[in-house]
């Protein structure tokens, strides 16, 4: 292939990952990372890598990654670093030394099949939030597990319903609604809301400069709601493995976490259901860095 062909391939998987991320526009992922001061660049500059008219640096590309929330190790990723290489090469000699030639791929097993359907699913229901939405979510711990638990129950859920939920004021429940109304992400009639996301799964700000301020502030009203949260289960270990091994179980654990969506649903009956935080993290722990 030319290397015209080359870079149009390398656009394509661009614009691939990024729609399986749930942005459904090359305009609607450069705004909600922030723009030009996430990425560090013009959106006319990134439009043209999806184009396939440009490549970026390859310290911008890992920038983008980032940006679009794709792991370091994960297929997507692999996808994508390969993509960009025989744009660079112009053939696919070179990367033909990183990896064995492709064996015939057997047939997956249904575990396997199962989990590749889930993905599939949860990459058509995900959803971002704008970085004003974002910002809503934080302006106190009220607004952001009110907008939890709305995006986490199907249909109309009442003021005195979502009080007896979390332990807050009605008064102040309330006026959180009425700002998540304004905002988008609920409606609201009398005292009565529901979530304009139900159902969809809310994908996790970009690691960027410009969203470091609102993670904060997401992550410290998370630890102070789950400092008075039930502990549900708790499984530890301590073992030591080379990180080619690591990051074949890290797959395997992030698999298992998504794999939650298969055994409930904004559906379930409320009388009979709670909504559960499941939070999978694995620590360096020795030696230090």
């Amino acid at each position: 292939m030319t290397n015209l062909t080359n870079r149009k391939a390398f656009g394509s998987v661009l614009s691939g990952i990024r729609k399986e991320q749930g942005f459904r526009s090359a305009h609607q992922f450069f705004k909600n990372i922030g723009g030009s001061k996430s990425l560090g660049l013009a959106y006319v500059s990134y439009w043209d890598m999806e184009r396939g008219k440009k490549l970026p640096k390859s310290w911008r590309l890992k920038t983008i990654m980032a940006a679009l929330g794709v792991a370091q190790y994960s297929p997507k990723a692999q996808e994508l670093v390969q993509a960009y290489f025989r744009a660079l090469s112009g053939s696919d000699e070179l990367l033909q030394y990183l990896s064995a030639p492709a064996a015939a791929a057997p047939a997956l097993p249904s575990r396997e099949l199962a989990e590749a359907a889930t993905h599939k699913m949860l990459s058509q229901l995900s959803v971002n939030l704008t970085l004003e939405q974002w910002k809503l979510c934080t302006r106190d711990m009220v607004t952001d597990i009110c907008q939890t638990y709305l995006n986490e129950t199907a249909g109309w859920v009442t003021v005195s319903e979502l009080s007896k939920a979390t332990k807050f004021k009605p008064k102040a429940i309330t006026k959180a609604l009425k700002a998540l109304a304004a905002g988008g992400i609920v409606d609201l009639s009398g005292n009565k809301t529901r979530g304009k996301f139900v159902g969809k799964t809310i994908q996790l700000l970009p690691m960027t400069p410009a969203t470091a301020g609102i993670r904060a502030a997401l992550r410290n009203n998370c630890n102070a709601w789950l400092a008075d949260s039930k502990l549900i289960a708790l499984k530890r270990i301590t073992v030591r493995m080379t990180k080619a091994n690591l990051n074949i179980y890290r797959q395997h654990l992030e698999n298992a976490v998504k794999l939650a969506a298969v055994y409930g649903g904004v559906n379930e009956n409320r009388q009979d259901s709670a909504i559960y935080f499941i939070d999978a993290r694995i620590y360096q722990f020795l030696p230090r860095d």
